[in-house]
Protein backbone atom coordinates (compact mmCIF):
# COMPACT_ATOMS: atom_id res chain seq x y z
CA UNK A 1 0.00 0.00 0.00
CA UNK A 2 2.58 2.59 0.87
CA UNK A 3 4.36 1.63 -2.45
CA UNK A 4 1.17 3.17 -4.12
CA UNK A 5 0.92 6.15 -2.10
CA UNK A 6 4.82 7.15 -1.31
CA UNK A 7 4.64 8.18 -4.98
CA UNK A 8 1.96 10.84 -4.83
CA UNK A 9 3.41 12.21 -1.74
CA UNK A 10 6.98 12.63 -2.41
CA UNK A 11 6.14 13.96 -5.86
CA UNK A 12 4.51 17.20 -4.42
CA UNK A 13 7.53 17.70 -3.28
CA UNK A 14 9.99 17.73 -6.34
CA UNK A 15 10.67 20.80 -8.46
CA UNK A 16 12.57 24.38 -8.35
CA UNK A 17 10.64 25.92 -4.89
CA UNK A 18 8.97 22.35 -3.30
CA UNK A 19 6.75 23.31 -0.85
CA UNK A 20 7.02 22.21 2.89
CA UNK A 21 6.39 18.42 3.66
CA UNK A 22 2.74 17.41 4.63
CA UNK A 23 3.46 16.47 8.58
CA UNK A 24 3.85 12.99 9.11
CA UNK A 25 5.66 11.95 5.98
CA UNK A 26 9.19 11.50 7.72
CA UNK A 27 7.16 8.95 10.31
CA UNK A 28 5.43 7.41 6.80
CA UNK A 29 8.71 6.66 5.27
CA UNK A 30 10.25 5.21 8.47
CA UNK A 31 7.27 2.88 8.53
CA UNK A 32 8.30 2.33 4.60
CA UNK A 33 11.76 1.59 5.80
CA UNK A 34 10.98 -0.39 8.44
CA UNK A 35 8.31 -2.54 6.25
CA UNK A 36 11.03 -2.99 3.07
CA UNK A 37 13.40 -4.07 5.90
CA UNK A 38 11.75 -6.39 7.41
CA UNK A 39 9.98 -8.11 4.20
CA UNK A 40 13.09 -7.62 2.03
CA UNK A 41 11.05 -5.55 -0.66
CA UNK A 42 13.22 -4.78 -3.40
CA UNK A 43 12.42 -2.57 -6.30
CA UNK A 44 12.54 2.16 -7.12
CA UNK A 45 9.94 3.70 -5.59
CA UNK A 46 9.31 7.06 -8.05
CA UNK A 47 10.36 10.64 -6.88
CA UNK A 48 12.19 8.75 -3.55
CA UNK A 49 15.54 9.52 -4.77
CA UNK A 50 15.36 13.27 -5.31
CA UNK A 51 14.10 13.52 -1.83
CA UNK A 52 16.90 11.39 -0.49
CA UNK A 53 19.53 12.96 -2.41
CA UNK A 54 19.17 16.13 -1.13
CA UNK A 55 21.11 18.34 1.36
CA UNK A 56 20.98 18.00 4.99
CA UNK A 57 20.13 16.13 7.53
CA UNK A 58 16.26 16.11 8.30
CA UNK A 59 13.99 13.38 9.36
CA UNK A 60 12.58 13.17 5.96
CA UNK A 61 15.98 13.11 4.41
CA UNK A 62 17.57 10.92 6.24
CA UNK A 63 14.19 8.13 6.26
CA UNK A 64 14.53 8.45 2.61
CA UNK A 65 17.72 7.54 2.26
CA UNK A 66 17.03 4.85 4.78
CA UNK A 67 14.30 3.45 2.76
CA UNK A 68 16.11 3.97 -0.91
CA UNK A 69 19.37 2.34 0.53
CA UNK A 70 16.61 -0.60 1.52
CA UNK A 71 15.22 -0.97 -1.67
CA UNK A 72 18.03 -1.49 -3.61
CA UNK A 73 20.19 -3.35 -1.27
CA UNK A 74 21.94 -6.79 -2.94
CA UNK A 75 20.46 -10.16 -0.37
CA UNK A 76 23.76 -11.62 1.19
CA UNK A 77 23.95 -14.98 -0.32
Amino acid sequence: MLRHTLPALLGDLTGDRPPTPPRGLSDLLAVAADCAERSGARGEVPHLAQIADRRGSSRLVSQARRLRSTLVAEVAA
